[in-house]
């Protein structure tokens, strides 16, 4: 420990913490910028440029951004400000990029920086007017024991560096345990598995264009000098080598043979594995690999499998990433504007997350039909705000409340006695029925006014239950 974070230390215990422990830094690293660990020239070139597969991912990942859009709301009354000037700035970042551009460059650069950088570009009045993106491995944080980052340096190669206030720049940083300063890119984590795919393609690519000959040896009984070998290895290659060369028969002498000494793919076994460094790439990449085409993801491919794969990718991994996303703005842009206002995403337009909210609602209005939650429980499940008057229970009309400590026999349902022609209460039967009109006409008149007496008296008891229920709970 340095004399300086003695002293430091020291003081802090006779007068207090006025500092966190935290910020602390060695005394050889104040003022001095710290650099990444990660090559971004190299992670983009290989990886990006070279490696389809993480080409694929990254670019699935970012293209999501034009399903999203970061909306403005007031703190007052939770409602949209779309011509809030930071909505506007969201929406046109600078002349040459819309949100669509500015939501996919952070992506991009995070994957293969670990960070995006945004220089805030203001107006006279101090106001932030403009987004402009830097290139993240041209910045380097200086670190400061006072305030955690004295300054960004901006250096590009070939002109002088350049200072920048931290209160100028936005910072979309990966998280890395071992580096405060710096975020490490997830496509770095993913190189040594996509240098062995991209290994495997240059192979590949070797193969085809030397004909698919495979590598091989030449024997013959005869004693050969040197220009004798070259010879005939040139003759080799100029008859069976090539693309054009594979239907050419071979012709060797009567002392020569040919013999094999390299692997063909089945020996290699390129199919394991191509599945392995394909599911390797998409698990660090954070993307399902049904949805990119990979191999090893359409072996088991349907259209439900895909539909479920889109879904859970939204729900386990986008939207944290963009709940990311809007974090940083809401702690580096946001105040920039004032305390009034905050910014929230705007998902109603991805299709995945629609089939999700369907079927919320398709729960809650069956559960509100049933009557087993209330108004106000349903509008909570699909997102919608409280009703007032929602605190209620809709129930069917012919349900009635029995409580569970009661008995039901008091609405327990009599047998209904019928009375006949001949004036005896009891049930009519069909055989009882009498043949004589005047006699029918009779009975279907004591028929109707016994039915109309019935229910009558049980609208009765229904309604006194009801009353005695709403009194209760009174």
């Amino acid at each position: 420990m340095t004399l300086w974070n003695r002293l430091r230390l020291a003081y802090m215990a006779l007068f207090g913490n006025t500092k966190a422990v935290a910020t602390m830094v060695p005394t050889w690293r104040e003022g001095q910028p710290a650099y990444p660990e990660a090559n971004f020239e190299s992670m983009v070139r290989h990886g990006w440029r070279r490696n389809e597969l993480i080409f694929a991912c990254v670019s699935k990942t970012a293209n999501t951004a034009s399903q999203v859009t970061l909306r403005v709301y007031s703190r007052r009354d939770n409602k949209p400000l779309n011509e809030h000037p930071l909505a506007a700035l969201i929406a046109q970042p600078n002349p040459y990029m819309n949100e669509f551009d500015f939501w996919a460059a952070i992506i991009i650069y995070q994957r293969f920086a670990g960070r995006a950088i945004f220089e805030k570009e203001r107006s006279r009045a101090g106001q932030v007017v403009r987004l402009w993106p830097l290139r993240p491995d041209w910045v380097r944080p200086v670190p400061s024991s006072e305030n955690v980052i004295a300054y960004y340096e901006y250096a590009p190669p070939g002109l002088d560096k350049v200072r920048l206030d931290p209160a100028d720049v936005l910072d979309f940083k990966l998280f890395d345990p071992l580096n405060l300063y710096h975020g490490f890119p997830p496509v770095a984590v993913a190189a040594r598995v996509g240098d062995v795919d991209s290994a495997m393609t240059d192979y590949l690519k070797l193969f085809f264009q030397h004909g698919g000959m495979p590598p091989g040896l030449l024997k013959t009984t005869q004693k050969l000098g040197q220009a004798e070998r070259e010879r005939i290895r040139a003759q080799w290659s100029e008859a069976y080598g090539g693309y054009r060369s594979w239907l050419a028969p071979a012709v060797l002498d009567s002392d020569a043979s040919f013999q094999q000494v390299g692997f063909d793919f089945r020996q290699m076994g390129t199919e394991v594995l191509d599945a392995r460094n394909e599911a390797r790439i998409c698990m660090v990449l954070d993307v399902p690999p049904i949805l990119v085409g990979a191999k090893v993801g359409l072996d088991r491919s349907t259209f439900s499998n895909y539909r479920e794969a889109r879904r859970a990718w939204w729900e386990d991994s986008l939207t944290a990433l963009y709940k990311n996303l809007s974090d940083t703005v809401d702690g580096q842009l946001v105040p920039e504007f004032g305390d009034d206002i905050y910014a929230e995403w705007d998902f109603s337009q991805v299709p995945a997350l629609q089939e999700a909210i369907g079927e919320r609602w398709q729960r809650a209005t069956e559960a509100l039909r049933a009557g087993f939650i209330t108004v106000n429980d349903a509008r909570r499940q699909v997102g919608l705000p409280e009703d007032p008057r929602g605190d209620v229970y809709l129930r069917p009309v012919g349900a009635v409340e029995v409580p569970a400590t009661k008995t039901t026999k008091a609405l327990a349902v009599e047998p209904l006695a019928v009375p006949s022609a001949n004036g005896h209460g009891k049930n009519v039967k069909a055989e009882d029925v009498p043949d004589d009109e005047e006699d029918r006409r009779a009975l279907e008149e004591e028929t109707r006014a016994a039915l109309v007496k019935f229910f009558g008296g049980q609208l009765e008891r229904i309604e006194a239950s009801l009353e005695e229920e709403l009194l209760g709970a009174a």
